[in-house]
C-alpha cells in the first residue's frame, strides 16, 4: 500500500502553528516522515499531528528520535511501566488522580527549572471533554521578541532569570526529596534557538521567580511587562483538541497555557513525552 503524502497546513496567519495530515507516528523508523515533521516543527514552532493511534511504546519510540527523553520529577504521575510518559489526566484510581489534573494552567515552558530544559514536548490526546472544552493556548515567543522595541531588546541583553519548581499541584505537593533534586537554575531572559538562530523571550510562569541582580520591584515590573507583551493576542493561538491529536511544541521558542474545563463532569486524559534540550544561551 503506498504511503500517504504528508501535508503541512499553517493554521495561523503569522506561520505560527501548523497541522500535519497523513503521518502515522507508529512508523517511527520512517525517515521521510520524521524529516517532514522535524522541518515543520522548526518552521512553525508548534504542530498538531492528526488522527494518531499509538501505544505508549510507539509514542516513546517516535519521541526518542528527536533526542533523549526526560523523566519528570513527579514519579507518581508517570504511566506504570513507561516512566517516559507523564499522565496529564483527571482520571482517578482508588480515590487518587492517576496523573496531573491541573497541569500547565498558567503560561509556562516545560521544565525550565532544569539546567537543560525541554527541547520539545509531545502531548497525545487519548480522551477529551465531550463538550469540546479543555483548549490549550500557545504563544510565539520568537515573534514576541522580534516585536519588542529596540530599547527593550537592549535592556534585556545579558539578563538572567531564576527558575525554581516549588509550587503545589491539586491534591499533592513536591516531597522534600523532590525539592532537593531541583535547587533551581539560571537562564537568560532572551535565548537563541540552537537550530534556527532566532532569538526568543524565555519566561517560565510561576517557575521564573525573579530577575537576577535586580531589586524585587524592578524584577516584578519587568516580568509583568514581558508577560503582557508576549501573551497579547497578536502572538497567541488557541488549539481545540480532537481525540487522536498529538501536539508537538518547541519549548525553546513558545509558551503554553492549558485552559480550565469542567473536570468534575468530563475526562481529559493525555500522555506526554518530553525531549531533553540543551543549556539555553
Amino acid at each position: 500500500m503506498p504511503k500517504q503524502k504528508i501535508q503541512v497546513n499553517p493554521l495561523y496567519p503569522s506561520n505560527f502553528f501548523a497541522e500535519v495530515i497523513g503521518a502515522d507516528l507508529r512508523n517511527h523508523g520512517d525517515d521521510m516522515q520524521f524529516d517532514a515533521i522535524k522541518a515543520a516543527h522548526l518552521a512553525h514552532g508548534v504542530v498538531v499531528i492528526r488522527d494518531q493511534k499509538m501505544t505508549p511504546a510507539q509514542q516513546i519510540a517516535f519521541s526518542r528520535r528527536f533526542g533523549p527523553l526526560a523523566i519528570h520529577v513527579l514519579q507518581d504521575q508517570l504511566l506504570e511501566g513507561y516512566p517516559e510518559i507523564l499522565l496529564v489526566s483527571n482520571k482517578t484510581k482508588d480515590g487518587k488522580f492517576v496523573g496531573l489534573p491541573d497541569a500547565g494552567r498558567y503560561w509556562h515552558t516545560d521544565q525550565s527549572y532544569e539546567q537543560q530544559p525541554a527541547l520539545g514536548s509531545f502531548l497525545y490526546a487519548k480522551e477529551i471533554p465531550a463538550n469540546g472544552s479543555g483548549d490549550t493556548l500557545f504563544c510565539d515567543m520568537a515573534a514576541a521578541y522580534e516585536a519588542l522595541l529596540p530599547d527593550m531588546k537592549k535592556r534585556l541583553e545579558g539578563l538572567l532569570g531564576m527558575h525554581i519548581y516549588n509550587h503545589s499541584h491539586n491534591n499533592f505537593s513536591l516531597s522534600n526529596e523532590q525539592r532537593d533534586r531541583l535547587p533551581g537554575t539560571r537562564h537568560p531572559l532572551v535565548r537563541t534557538h540552537p537550530e534556527t538562530g532566532r532569538k526568543a523571550v524565555y519566561l517560565g510562569g510561576k517557575i521564573l521567580k525573579y530577575v537576577i541582580d535586580m531589586d524585587a520591584r524592578s524584577s516584578a515590573d519587568l516580568l509583568a511587562e514581558l508577560y503582557k507583551h508576549c501573551t497579547s493576542d497578536a502572538f497567541v493561538y488557541c488549539h481545540k483538541w480532537r481525540a487522536g491529536d498529538v501536539v508537538f511544541w518547541d519549548n525553546r521558542c513558545t509558551m503554553h497555557f492549558a485552559q480550565p474545563y469542567d473536570d468534575k463532569n468530563y475526562i481529559r486524559h493525555m500522555h506526554r513525552t518530553t525531549v531533553q534540550g540543551d543549556v539555553p544561551f
